[in-house]
């Protein structure tokens, strides 16, 4: 108690000095600051007049009884919202060992589990302030350390704007009934439940079956709707002598679709219904078999999701105050249960999906190490999804992603998606072809702390762009490059020729006897013939250099990265040994003989279709002197 009337006087020094020092503050400030001291005040007197009857009992049965020990009073404490002690009284201090200095710094988690303060954060997070006060047991460490089971009533104390600014704790031991007991550990256990993987169904089945049993109530049952939809019976129970394969489906059916129970879904409070209120003839709140009398009706609804519990009774005026008082604080805890069941459910949809899909999929930290990985991806890349964990995904594209994304705001939209083709090696070895998007997940804090990599396999659709591309480039019968491969490399050999101040040498190729040839084996050995040609042209030169058919036997080279001249003339004298042994068509040996004409820049020309040209007209000079030889454009050369 001395703790209290401490902080009275401090309260009460803040006042005066608060009107002294006014002259700083906009009047509607000072108005909100010496309110909220003052309501400050007059709870803290409340609390003090209670503590000073506890006391004045205390004494009288210490008189009476001689050395029994003094009863505690109940125990006092006021927190912020986040739950750090700002007052305490006598009986606070005692039974929870707590040192007088360390207030306004202490939290009130410290002595209860960690479970149950995160449920208890919860609710009053989500804590309507005209409800006024809240209650539940709670389990806390007192001064044995043993925990001890308290009946916890919290207050919600208001600003002028009506937010909430701290919270008035009022706690005393719990005495056990033998209906409570059961139930209230059921409740506090049903989240964990949930997170350990039981299903929501399960768990609202749980609730409906302990209503029937712990406090005898003949018929419950719950039922949900998300967004406005169509709204589902998730659970029911009742008790045997009611015969819900008989009566209860047929029931349910005829009630599911009607306006009256989407209404009772939306409604803030809840009501009593009966047999003479206007919720009777063809809509009824129980099978008219089971012939109950009245129904509390919990609304259990919560942003996009909502629902209802029916608590169904065999007498009249059973649902006084207090039972609905307790249905209303239970209503509240379905609620959570309810919503965070609803989240978990669509949590695991969501993962169940991204499990089973097609494309390989997983999330990485922002470093692009892997945290989870479906099992597509560990089909694709062989292992496991446990042996992905921890790895570094190769294609993460960290380079895009270097930008400060902590500073971004979730409402800017500022973090976009990343999506390249990526090329990586499947499991039996495969080069495969994917479609990488990296989609960003941003927290309610603007942080980025995972992405979201899903790959589509595009082999197929690649492998086909790059045959039509070649077939757009290359010659059908040959493979080798076309006219139009050619006109684009002699273009950039042309240029890279001029920059390095090196020669570019063009020769132009006919084979002498090709129309004879074609004419006495036919044109399938004519094609045959070609494709031999082509394939002894391609070992005469580097893979630097670029050999492609024209048209008919006319085949053209393009040599890069010359010094001299002589260097042509080697490879030339190479192309004629290479073509000079003959070809087997149909079982006989076909001799070859063929006319190369050189163009050489920048000697000749500079320009690529002039360069051509020349090349052409040399190539039939060529042929003219008998075949089987070469000849330059420019005469002189064809001396030396």
């Amino acid at each position: 108690m001395a703790t209290f009337h401490q902080l009275q006087r401090l309260l009460q020094q803040s006042l005066r000095d608060l009107h002294a020092e006014s002259s700083d503050l906009e009047s509607a400030q000072e108005q909100e600051l010496s309110q909220s001291l003052q309501r400050l005040t007059g709870r803290l007197h409340h609390i003090l007049e209670e503590l000073t009857d506890l006391n004045s009992a205390d004494a009288g049965a210490v008189s009476g009884l001689g050395d029994a020990p003094v009863p505690h009073g109940p125990i006092h404490l006021m927190t912020s919202c986040e739950g750090v002690v700002l007052m305490a009284n006598d009986a606070a201090v005692a039974a929870l060992k707590m040192d007088v200095a360390n207030i306004g710094t202490v939290e009130l988690a410290e002595w209860i589990p960690y479970e149950e303060w995160r449920l208890i954060r919860h609710q009053l997070k989500t804590c309507e302030p005209s409800r006024g006060s809240v209650s539940w047991v709670v389990n806390m460490a007192l001064s044995g350390n043993d925990l001890q089971r308290m009946m916890c009533s919290v207050v919600p104390m208001q600003d002028q704007s009506r937010n909430i600014t701290a919270w008035h704790w009022e706690l005393h031991m719990h005495q056990e009934s033998p209906h409570s007991h059961p139930f209230a550990n059921l409740m506090l256990g049903l989240e964990a439940e949930l997170l350990n993987g039981q299903s929501l169904d399960c768990c609202l089945k749980r609730i409906c079956e302990g209503l029937v049993q712990t406090f005898e109530y003949p018929f419950v049952w719950m039922a949900t709707v998300r967004n406005g939809q169509r709204i589902h019976l998730r659970a029911h129970a009742s008790m045997p002598a009611l015969d819900w394969d008989a009566h209860g489906l047929s029931w349910w059916s005829s009630i599911s679709q009607q306006d009256e129970l989407m209404q009772a879904c939306a409604e803030a409070d809840g009501s009593l219904v009966s047999r003479d209120t206007p919720h009777t003839g063809e809509f009824s709140w129980f099978p008219t078999a089971f012939h109950l009398q009245e129904a509390y009706c919990i609304p259990l609804g919560s942003g996009d999701i909502s629902g209802l519990l029916v608590v169904c009774s065999k007498m009249p005026k059973v649902f006084d105050f207090a039972a609905q008082q307790s249905l209303e604080a239970l209503g509240h805890q379905i609620k959570n249960v309810l919503v965070r069941g609803m989240e978990i459910e669509q949590f695991r949809l969501h993962s169940a999906a991204l499990s089973i899909v097609h494309d390989a999929v997983c999330v990485t930290d922002p470093s692009g190490r892997i945290e989870w990985a479906n099992q597509a991806f560990s089909k694709v890349f062989g292992g496991t999804p446990d042996h992905e964990i921890g790895a570094p995904l190769r294609s993460f594209p960290h380079a895009q992603f270097q930008e400060p994304w902590s500073t971004f705001e979730p409402t800017t939209k500022a973090i976009g998606c990343v999506k390249t083709e990526i090329m990586e090696k499947g499991s039996n070895g495969d080069s495969l072809v994917f479609e990488q998007m990296v989609t960003p997940l941003v927290d309610a804090q603007g942080l980025t702390p995972h992405f979201v990599v899903s790959l589509h396999d595009v082999t197929a659709r690649a492998v086909a762009e790059m045959q039509m591309k070649h077939q757009v480039y290359h010659d059908s019968l040959t493979d080798l490059p076309n006219r139009i491969m050619f006109e684009d490399r002699l273009q950039l050999g042309l240029a890279q020729a001029r920059r390095d101040g090196t020669l570019l040498a063009l020769l132009f190729l006919d084979l002498d006897n090709f129309k004879s040839i074609n004419d006495q084996h036919g044109h399938q050995m004519g094609d045959r013939l070609l494709r031999v040609v082509a394939k002894r042209l391609v070992t005469c030169v580097r893979t630097t250099d670029t050999v492609s058919r024209l048209s008919g036997d006319e085949f053209t080279i393009v040599l890069q990265g010359l010094e001299r001249i002589q260097d042509v003339r080697q490879v030339a004298k190479k192309i004629l040994d290479c073509l000079t042994p003959p070809i087997q068509l149909g079982g006989q040996d076909v001799p070859v003989q063929i006319s190369i004409g050189i163009a050489v820049s920048p000697n000749d020309s500079t320009d690529s279709r002039s360069l051509l040209a020349m090349a052409d007209q040399a190539m039939y000079r060529a042929k003219d002197l008998g075949g089987q030889r070469w000849s330059f454009a420019t005469a002189a050369w064809n001396s030396e």
